[in-house]
């Protein structure tokens, strides 16, 4: 496509190129859950004639310049076709180089259920669009510059900005965790003064929005997260402790998981200024920006965004009804999620979190007998958690995304002879 554009012959094998590692698994459509938070800037109130009017926000619900709004979501990442070698001109003593790539469009839905205390509101309910974003990944080798293979995540926002956030690539054959840890990725969402993390604003009276548990805060949406919190009987989907860390929501997705391999990259528009921020080891230095519209520097400018990826290998439990002939292809069966405990309540159990993967099993060459059949089969989920920090009023505020991901496709699993299965890369 991109050497069509450009005027360069198209070549006769019209194959799409395999993706670099780690982006092999960028492909197709994902689909799933996550939770979302924004401190948003607050204007002053007005009656319908657009004239000010007493605020009567109490003193006790903190400061009134922002809005905290936390957000159960469902989202969708769909990746485009890779973009096939994308030439990029050295100078001098610097050759040239072909970067890879793929388009991708998300689209982030909220779905919190105020009655629930669940992310189960029906869109029918009233509009819950809240993100829209096309962008696009790439992959530039190594060069004088770079020093290594580094992936780039170029992307528009409709509120008026652009991003370009760029990190070293993993090395393919390093040893890495089964699991993903994030005891190594704790964020702190407290608001801190400009250019210094280390001046957070602890002191309760500031943010008390950031309570879960605080009851009818006007400077929070929802204002009641009673049904949310894990007191007195709420579904532990949003505490004060997922408010502050958000990244809690995807450790508790993987609860009960047999995760068997994972690779994390992480990718960021500048240098971050948060000591043990795990962008600081990838960033790749002169790397990356971010454009903001003339509204936005002085009311919620953005100035930094950092993103880590986890791409997981999870075996799943999957049952399938037989008998069946050799070859015979089970076009949709869905895995078997475990149960996971109910914060703050003790013995209780729910349904996994986690986004339900399917698969298409094909039998082995001489079938199989038996009239039900539980496998192992390996699925790939993603996994990512991404901060923007957004200045206004003197403090950086962080807003953070973070979701669970699986291919909304079946993913190709098929039996050997010796009871093994494979996994069919897409």
């Amino acid at each position: 496509m991109v050497r069509i554009q450009l005027g360069i012959d198209e070549p006769k094998d019209k194959r799409q190129p395999r993706l670099p590692f780690p982006l092999e698994e960028f492909k197709g459509a994902y689909a799933g859950n996550g939770f979302n938070m924004i401190f948003r800037p607050r204007a002053f109130p007005r009656d319908k004639d657009g004239k000010l009017i007493k605020d009567t926000v109490k003193a006790e619900d903190g400061v009134k310049d922002n809005v905290l709004q936390v957000n159960l979501t469902t989202e969708q990442w769909t990746f485009g076709p890779t973009l096939g070698e994308i030439p990029n001109r050295g100078l001098e003593n610097q050759g040239d180089i072909n970067l890879g790539g793929l388009p991708y469009l998300q689209t982030v839905q909220d779905v919190t259920n105020e009655a629930s205390g669940r992310g189960d509101r029906l869109p029918t309910d009233k509009p819950n669009g809240i993100h829209l974003e096309p962008g696009v990944f790439l992959a530039v080798p190594g060069s004088g510059t770079t020093g290594g293979t580094s992936i780039v995540r170029m992307a528009s926002i409709p509120h008026g900005t652009t991003i370009n956030a760029q990190g070293l690539a993993p090395d393919k054959n390093a040893k890495r965790s089964r699991r993903p840890d994030f005891n190594k990725h704790v964020i702190d969402t407290t608001p801190f003064d400009i250019g210094d993390p280390s001046k957070r604003k602890t002191n309760p009276k500031f943010f008390p929005n950031m309570i879960a548990e605080r009851p009818n805060n006007e400077l929070r949406e929802p204002k009641d997260l009673s049904k949310f919190t894990d007191k007195t009987g709420g579904t532990g989907r949003i505490t004060t402790e997922i408010i502050k860390n958000p990244n809690l929501v995807l450790e508790k997705a993987t609860e009960g998981q047999e995760i068997i391999d994972t690779v994390t990259f992480s990718l960021s528009t500048g240098p971050s200024k948060i000591p043990n921020d795990p962008s600081l080891a990838s960033h790749v230095s002169g790397g990356g920006g971010i454009a903001n519209i003339s509204f936005l520097k002085p009311n919620a400018e953005v100035e930094l965004m950092t993103n880590t990826w986890w791409v997981e290998t999870v075996l799943y439990d999957v049952k399938i009804q037989g008998p069946l002939s050799g070859g015979e292809t089970v076009k949709e069966v869905w895995a078997t999620m475990p149960e996971v405990s109910v914060p703050g309540q003790t013995g209780k159990k729910q349904a996994s979190l986690a986004p339900t993967p399917v698969f298409s099993i094909t039998a082995p060459p001489g079938g199989f007998k038996d009239k039900e059949k539980t496998l192992k089969v390996p699925g790939i989920q993603l996994q990512y958690s991404q901060t923007v920090n957004l200045n206004f009023k003197g403090l950086t505020w962080p807003h953070v995304s973070v979701a669970t991901l699986v291919p909304t496709a079946p993913q190709r699993i098929v039996m050997k002879a010796d009871g093994s299965v494979v996994r069919v890369a897409a």
